[in-house]
């Protein structure tokens, strides 16, 4: 580019400036950045000059010549390259030839005067977007910035639906194998996560997240937002239903405990919600987390017992109340046990086992040997949903006034006795239960509080030992049950009806249309409008690669 053009350029723009209309471009992720290309420095300012007019923000790079711009882009990502046809060196047209090798995306504009048209039509066929004729008319430029930016927008917005598409399909078989262990999800999977780097495949350890206000219907990207923004680390995040989601991270060493303790945190004074977390031990890879993650269900159960407890971690020992507690772990873990999973047999013959241990030795404090029986007495009770608190009030008093340790054991085997009694009268009844459960629901399933609580209070079961015995007799939890319901209902009217989509999430129990197609999508695997168009996990899939 020979001296003046930019300066005319600059010259007309003031002329003109009473009828130039800047264009305003909203940011949409990272600054742009832009390469100008010319052996003239005034050209090269003249051309900053424009682009700094503009409304947008960009990170603007410089080259002389082709063989420098060339250095640029071996350590710059360049979205616009802006380059001149004639300079020393290497011209504009064999820079253009070089880049388009290696980066198909970038947007490349030449500047091209009258004489030299015919360059600019064989860059044209090596793949530059446009060319600005000479001298530059300061509209013209920035229609054409406009254009470009338009042409990145795009591809960007592109980019970003296929990478959402493709991350509700990895979650539909990761929680599917999650569930079921089938290989063919993994498989899958595996296949969806081949050809880039994929934080699932990256990551060591889980945490199960349990809230019973169905707070995982919170739109996910404000949720997760304000997550990161608070732990600071990289993590996935698996809504699995309204009421419970799995966090997985990429840091083997990190104390787990002590991030539970910050989540715990963050949800109660960010969203006013009580939240419990189950911790994983590592795993060295993504195909062993279905066992790992049933053992985080079954320790997510603890929550019914040890309602004031929030953090449970997999494979830790139980606490000891004083030295003596490690002697008594194993058997105080047993009877726990039998009162949790309603082993009538094994309490009495493990009950029978520390009341002789205590009867035996004089080693145990009174008011050690007092906590431990206390403890199997709030346990008891908890386990029965007809059970006094004031009543418990008064047992636990009287126990820690007995003055001798028959005064203790006969206060606990009576209580052991009750629920042998409350045992008996409800065995009978289990399958009758579950079965008035199961009807309701799939006669209620577009009721929004379709919950433990809910469901609980029609067999007049406490909504603990209904999930215990609705998982035992179903082999699902109960939560799992009412979403299948309701997906399978949805996908129901959606093939047979033509009912709007946010209706059908309103008539199967969503109040959020947005929540409901993103469960339906990690259900089936497949969008809400793609079911009703019969496209299947398969198609979509190889949609997604295709693409």
């Amino acid at each position: 580019m020979r001296g003046g053009i930019v300066r005319q350029a600059v010259q007309r723009y003031f002329i003109f400036a009473s009828g130039y209309t800047i264009i305003h471009f909203e940011k949409e992720g990272t600054m742009l950045t832009i390469l100008i290309v010319d052996d003239e420095k005034l050209e090269r300012n003249g051309i900053k000059f424009l682009l700094k007019r503009e409304k947008e923000e960009f990170r603007i790079l410089e080259a002389a010549n082709g063989k420098d711009a060339l250095g640029v882009l071996a350590s710059n990502h360049v979205d616009i390259l802006f380059s001149d046809i004639k300079m020393p060196y290497m011209s504009g047209l064999e820079l253009v030839r070089q880049v388009r090798e290696t980066d198909r995306d970038m947007e490349i504009v030449i500047f091209s005067g009258y004489n030299d048209f015919s360059y600019a039509r064989e860059a044209l066929r090596h793949g530059v977007v446009d060319y600005v004729l000479k001298p530059v008319d300061p509209a013209e430029f920035s229609k054409t910035l406009s254009r470009v930016i338009g042409n990145i927008r795009t591809r960007q917005a592109e980019r970003e639906q296929r990478e959402r598409q493709k991350d509700y399909l990895m979650k539909y078989f990761f929680i599917e194998y999650l569930y079921t262990s089938n290989t063919e999800n993994a498989d899958k999977l595996e296949e969806l996560m081949s050809g880039g780097s994929c934080i699932l495949s990256r990551c060591v350890r889980m945490i199960l997240v349990s809230a019973s206000n169905g707070f995982f219907e919170t739109d996910e990207e404000h949720f997760t937002g304000a997550l990161k923004d608070q732990i600071q680390r990289e993590f996935y995040y698996v809504n699995l239903n309204s009421n419970e989601s799995l966090l997985l991270f990429t840091e083997m060493y990190t104390d787990y405990r002590a991030l539970a303790d910050t989540l715990h945190q963050f949800f109660w004074q960010q969203f006013d919600t009580d939240c419990y977390f189950a911790v994983s031990e590592p795993v060295e890879s993504w195909r062993e987390m279905p066992e790992e993650f049933r053992r985080l269900e079954k320790l997510l159960e603890e929550q019914f017992y040890q309602p004031g407890r929030h953090i449970f971690l997999s494979g830790e020992p139980g606490e000891n109340t004083q030295d003596t507690a490690g002697e008594d772990s194993e058997i105080m873990e047993q009877i726990s046990n039998d009162i949790k999973y309603k082993d009538l047999a094994h309490l009495r013959l493990d009950f029978g086992r520390l009341e002789h241990k205590y009867r035996a030795g004089g080693k145990f404090s009174q008011m050690y040997v007092k906590f431990v029986f206390s403890s199997i007495l709030k346990e008891i009770y908890e386990q029965m949903d007809t059970a006094d608190e004031k009543i418990l009030s008064k047992k636990v008093d009287r126990l820690y006034h007995g003055r001798k340790i028959d005064d203790v054991v006969d206060i606990v085997s009576g209580a052991v006795e009750e629920f042998e009694k409350y045992i008996q009268e409800q065995q009978d009844g289990f399958r009758g239960e579950i079965t008035t459960v199961k009807n309701y629901i799939y006669h209620h399933y577009g009721e929004k509080e379709l919950g433990p609580e809910k469901l609980a209070a029609l067999v007049y079961l406490s909504p603990g030992y209904l999930s215990a015995i609705f998982k035992e007799e179903t082999g699902v939890t109960l939560n799992r049950f009412v979403r299948e319901v309701r997906m399978n209902k949805a996908k129901e009217l959606l093939e047979d009806t033509n009912k709007k989509i946010a209706q059908i999430a309103k008539e199967v129990g969503f109040s959020n249309s947005s929540y409901f197609c993103r469960s339906f999508r990690e259900f089936f695997g497949t969008s809400p409008e793609s079911c009703r168009k019969g496209m299947t996990d398969e198609e979509s899939i190889q949609e997604v690669q295709e693409s």
